[in-house]
């Protein structure tokens, strides 16, 4: 109902704010008409008497600001006439125009804005007052208007209280979670999840009901999908004659219920247009709950875009108004936060964080503070640590000017600092803390200008004056946040000997919550630091001086980040750089040092480099300066430190370990821990040869290789598939003995070797691996060209042979036998299937079983040479047994060439009962003039006319291969038959 000023003090305003107004300048000359500041003040619900009407258009502006106040002022947190005053303040700092603009349009479109805004805000409340009641309802929990009050945390508490143990259980579950989250994923179990969980209990209550059938049981279920999908799409729940129709036309009266432009109306289109049952129970079982928490993501969205525009406002008016940097920042915070941030943000954020203090400066003393001490008087304080309100004001708009401000105590509400004129009084009592007598004076005298270029306040009720304390050096009011920075001043006097290092300060001290930090000189910083905790607390000043060591300090995140106690920048013992420790460093007993040389620039060591390091000498050691930070390798539990003459790894399990001199030189031109040798996994030492150490050689491995010094071949470095060969093969102290090379390239331009020191070598190629090969068997494979040989590289190692040793190549071997001291290259032949007669290639006459008739077909007949008739005894079948194997089966007795278990030369060739054992295998093999040696794969050794006989009956046996013509044969192709 509005009121009339000329009878009684209005319902929505203060009449003592518009009779300050009143009392102002009187309008000259009126801009706006009485009827039209009388609609405007109608929009307040204000009846404009004369004392209103006959103001300037620039004074009725400013009683409508205030008029617009005292309504916001009873509900603070919910002011429904912010966008007026904003407009009024706006007009107020523009001109005389903007307040006649104001008066006939502006005001109204404001108060439009502010209709929309508080609009909105109901909304929200019935919104969410709606949710809880329909989620109480859901679980049939009562809910008065005291529950319905509660926030949304505190509401599902309340539900999760009252609902039913045993029919809500997925209900309570859901809304324990929900209380973990996030205040967006309660707001989401809230206005849809419950409902999903509660169609979750009914369904398992539905399938534990033991009196209904499968069927009604199924019907059931279908009708509860259905009660959910409608509650998505809807909102409703209960109408059971919705859910009792069939799934195409559910589908149908959802989506001619759904209101159009909706994320539900669309899912429920595509559903309907389709003429597929699936897609309907799609729609039905999860397609409507989809659709539903999209519809509440557009709207999130579109609310949220509503806050971003509202707090960018707010913001651009704070920090306008330069004595609002809290809020700001809180605005600042808001808008790189969530929703949920923003909303609380306009909700209650934004009232706050109106509160400052008020820094100025005096002769003697650094950043001082503006202080309510008691007693009516503003005084200077230094900081003090903990929290001092009577260092914090509220910054508000003036009392008698809203485009200037008025300074209200913390400590004592409705005390304003104002100037006092009393000429009376001394100088240093003009400026008093005074509570408010709501007399147009005093709210003149409580109000202060901010000089638009410079940071100081002048009276409103004396121009010529502004807020200056006594004992300020001057009138300029820094604005800083409620809790004042931590100003820290050093005592210099305690050590003159640092005045000159660091010369003058450059600014004032820097601290942090803790009361820790620096203040900058000419020519560095003082550091204020704490160390220990307890009783064993401790603070001490260090000194740094500008350049590199404080760089680096700087970027490591200055003292604060490196736990210890920090000492000051000295001059190393070398006398050639800067250092800089921090003495129990990062929580342990080491020391952390930042150290500096022209050469190697300002790097830090710390931990178990920087104890290896010092344990070589340090600066003056083998190792000297750093040359790099502190550095992970490989998964990030290993470190190093370069430094000019050397690295230090550390690791796990290890510890720390050096490279130093030559080897570090070799390290580094092959790659560091990255390349081919990577992380050493010892310090240099002493190589091992046959059990002792060799001080003339040195040795030092890594993870993929290792170095090597003699006094013949200096550095030499093994590495890669080789290097792991060596290892296999006992290192230096294996049979390879030291390497002699570096690792080489064949001459394909493929393989890689290393030559050892006891003539041995190990070859490496990408298709055969790294294998060794030594002794009477290279010297036979180089004889050949090595590599370059038609046997290629090989592929195994030396292998035991019964006899003898054996290596593997690509394209043969070469074996060597102990008995006769020779050494035989061949490849395996493959053989024409069918069946062959074998004529020796010194008498010309073929193997055959021995003896006549039965004597022919039993067991362990021997065999012989007979001339060559292709007799049923003379012929063999070639039985293949894969990789170029054969058993020799005699077409007249039908049984296999045989080795009797010996291994001895002169051993008789026997025929035996075909059993496919190692010693029934034979290998055709390669041998001069196109001649074959038979093989026995049991042992090694070849078929031959014993004796060096040529005459019909000379026995058959086994000899180590010499390669004479009584071991070599001629297979005669009898038939190709399998």
């Amino acid at each position: 109902m509005a009121v009339s000023l000329l009878a009684a003090a209005p319902a929505a305003a203060n009449p003592d704010r518009l009779a300050t107004a009143a009392a102002a300048q009187r309008a000259t000359l009126a801009q706006s008409t009485e009827a039209e500041k009388a609609k405007t003040a109608a929009i307040l619900g204000i009846v404009a008497g004369p004392e209103l009407l006959i103001l300037t258009d620039r004074n009725f502006t400013a009683a409508m600001y205030y008029a617009a106040d005292d309504l916001d002022k009873q509900k603070p947190l919910e002011p429904e006439h912010q966008k007026v005053k904003d407009a009024a303040i706006a007009a107020l700092g523009e001109s005389d125009d903007a307040c006649t603009t104001f008066i006939k349009t502006g005001m109204a479109a404001a108060n439009v804005q502010d209709q929309a805004i508080v609009a909105e805000r109901r909304a929200r409340q019935e919104e969410e007052r709606t949710a809880k009641a329909k989620a109480a309802a859901l679980l049939g929990i009562p809910a008065d208007n005291t529950a319905l009050a509660k926030s949304v945390y505190e509401f599902i508490v309340y539900l999760d209280l009252n609902a039913d143990n045993h029919k809500d259980t997925a209900v309570k579950e859901a809304a324990r979670a929900a209380l973990r989250g996030t205040a967006e994923a309660q707001w989401t179990f809230l206005t849809v999840g419950i409902f999903d969980e509660h169609s979750k209990d009914v369904d398992r209550l539905i399938r534990e009901d033991a009196a209904k059938t499968e069927a009604e049981k199924a019907a059931e279920l279908a009708r509860e999908a259905k009660a959910n999908a409608a509650w998505h799409a809807l909102g409703i729940r209960g109408d059971t004659a919705l859910v009792n129709l069939s799934d195409q036309d559910f589908v149908i009266e959802i989506w001619s219920r759904a209101p159009r432009d909706t994320e539900v109306h669309g899912a429920a289109e595509a559903a309907v247009r389709s003429r597929n049952p699936a897609d309907w129970k799609a729609f039905i079982d999860h397609g409507a709950k989809d659709a539903h928490l999209r519809d509440i993501d557009n709207a999130l969205r579109k609310r949220d875009e509503e806050y971003v525009r509202q707090i960018t406002e707010i913001r651009t008016r704070a920090a306008k108004s330069r004595v609002h940097p809290a809020l700001v920042t809180a605005a600042d915070t808001a808008l790189a936060g969530s929703p949920i941030d923003r909303e609380r943000f306009l909700r209650e954020g934004q009232s706050q964080h109106l509160t400052q203090s008020l820094r100025t400066l005096t002769w003697l003393n650094g950043d001082m503070y503006l202080t309510d001490s008691g007693g009516g008087r503003v005084t200077l304080t230094h900081w003090q640590q903990g929290n001092h309100p009577e260092v914090v004001w509220k910054i508000e708009p003036g009392l008698s000017d809203p485009t200037c401000f008025s300074i209200q105590s913390v400590t004592h509400p409705n005390n304003y600092i104002r100037w006092n004129s009393d000429t009376s009084r001394p100088s240093s009592d003009h400026l008093t803390v005074s509570p408010t007598d709501g007399t147009p004076e005093f709210k003149t005298a409580a109000t202060w200008c901010l000089d638009p270029t410079r940071p100081v306040f002048k009276s409103k009720a004396a121009p010529n004056h502004s807020l200056h304390v006594d004992g300020s050096r001057d009138d300029y009011i820094d604005i800083d946040t409620p809790l004042p920075p931590t100003p820290f001043d050093v005592a210099l006097s305690d050590w003159p000997e640092l005045r000159d290092k660091l010369g003058k300060p450059v600014g004032d001290p820097v601290l942090d919550a803790n009361h820790l930090g620096y203040r900058p000189y000419e020519k560095g910083r003082l550091y204020r630091t704490r160390s220990g905790s307890g009783v064993y607390e401790s603070y001490g000043i260090s000194a740094v001086y500008n350049g590199p060591i404080l760089d680096k300090l700087l970027a490591m995140g200055g003292p604060n980040a490196i736990p210890g106690i920090m000492t000051s920048q000295t001059t190393t013992k070398d006398g050639q750089g800067q250092e800089l420790e921090f003495l129990y460093a990062l929580g342990g007993e080491d020391t952390l040092y930042i150290l500096w040389s022209p050469a190697s620039g300002a790097h830090e060591v710390h931990g178990g480099i920087g104890v290896t390091w010092s344990q070589t000498g340090g600066l003056t050691g083998p190792l000297g300066y750093p040359t790099t930070d502190e550095t992970g390798f490989g998964s990030g539990t290993g470190y190093y430190n370069r430094f000019t003459g050397g690295s230090v790894y550390w690791m796990p399990n290890i510890g720390g370990l050096t490279v130093t001199g030559d080897f570090h030189t070799r390290h580094k031109a092959l790659g560091y821990e990255t390349g081919l040798l990577g992380h050493p996994l010892e310090n240099e030492r002493q190589a091992t040869l046959a059990g002792a150490g060799v001080p003339s050689v040195q040795r030092q491995r890594f993870s993929t290789g290792a170095l090597y010094r003699t006094q013949a071949n200096g550095v030499l470095a093994v590495h890669g598939e080789i290097y792991k060969k060596y290892a296999e093969l006992g290192y230096e102290s294996g049979i390879l003995g030291l390497p002699t090379s570096e690792v080489l390239t064949t001459s394909d331009g493929v393989g890689e070797y290393v030559n050892f020191s006891n003539g041995t070598a190990i070859y490496w190629h990408p298709a055969t691996g790294a294998h060794a090969i030594y002794g009477n068997i290279r010297a036979r494979w180089n004889a050949l060209g090595a590599e370059k040989s038609y046997l290629g590289y090989p592929t195994t190692d030396e292998l035991p042979l019964p006899k003898g040793r054996r290596n593997v190549f690509q394209n043969g071997r070469i074996d060597w036998s102990n008995e006769s001291g020779s050494t035989i290259d061949y490849k395996t032949v493959t053989m024409t299937p069918g069946s062959v007669e074998l004529k020796n290639a010194n008498g010309g006459r073929c193997i055959q079983v021995a003896g006549v008739g039965q004597d022919a077909l039993r067991d362990s007949a021997g065999t012989e040479l007979w001339d060559c008739v292709a007799g049923a005894k003379q012929v063999w079948k070639l039985i293949p047994l894969g990789d170029n194997k054969y058993n020799l089966k005699n077409q007249n007795s039908g049984k296999c060439l045989d080795l009797a278990p010996n291994y001895n030369n002169g051993t008789s060739i026997t025929q035996y009962t075909c059993h496919n054992g190692v010693n029934q295998q034979w290998e055709f093999t390669t041998a001069a003039n196109g001649t074959l040696a038979l093989r026995s794969v049991y042992s090694a050794k070849v078929v031959e006319a014993l004796g060096n006989g040529t005459a019909n009956a000379t026995p058959v046996g086994q000899w180590a291969d010499l390669g004479n013509p009584n071991q070599r044969w001629t297979s005669i192709q009898i038939n190709t038959t399998p």
